[in-house]
């Protein structure tokens, strides 16, 4: 699984400076569905788990809202773009595999479009059901376009472990004790599934 890991961030670190022009658009539109959806409440401590090149991050720091923001990826090239985007929040390259978050930590924790690339992606919702605070919230937004289509892109997406449907998502938040588990539309083939620790 190391080697998943080496290759999604040699992929990211390749497509960094076309990630925004090609992409940015179109996620940034599922960013703020998301956003919509969750509604966060102020003074509230985020993890943005994959966070890119930091559209997410920095819908939020323009939300009004008092948060504390974090955000982790294993692309330098794609955390310098952020870095370039971001005034308030806190960045660091960290796997989702191997995060150094103290347990209790995050009052929200969100994955957007990164959840299929990740190498363990058991073990990684039971890490964020660690570092959530009692209450918090887990918010997975990723991509499905259905079973034998989510099995082609598989094949030609470089890092991507597995895209998960809905109901695989849902059981995954399940098994790992969530509670007032929701699935929303973000996009065509965009979901939402979030959940409460």
């Amino acid at each position: 699984m190391k080697n998943l890991r080496q290759t999604n961030a040699r992929f990211f670190d390749m497509i960094a400076k076309y990630y925004d022009p090609f992409f940015g658009n179109w996620i940034t539109k599922n960013q703020k569905r998301a956003i919509k959806i969750i509604q966060i409440k102020n003074n509230s401590k985020i993890l943005d788990a994959g966070c890119g090149t930091g559209n997410f991050l920095r819908i939020l720091e323009n939300s009004g809202k008092k948060l504390d923001l974090y955000g982790i990826d294993i692309s330098k090239k794609m955390l310098k773009i952020a870095e370039g985007k971001l005034k308030e929040s806190k960045l660091k390259i960290e796997s989702v595999e191997k995060m150094s978050f103290r347990d209790n930590s995050f009052d929200y924790i969100f994955s957007v479009d990164a959840f299929h690339h990740y190498s363990k992606q058991g073990l990684v919702i039971k890490k964020f059901y660690k570092i959530l605070k009692k209450n918090g919230c887990l918010a997975v937004i990723d991509l499905s376009f259905g079973l034998i289509l989510n099995k082609i892109f598989q094949k030609i997406e470089p890092g991507n472990n597995k895209l998960l449907s809905s109901d695989e998502m849902k059981y995954l938040f399940e098994i790992n004790k969530f509670r007032d588990i929701k699935q929303n539309k973000a996009g065509s083939f965009t979901t939402i599934t979030y959940g409460i620790k």
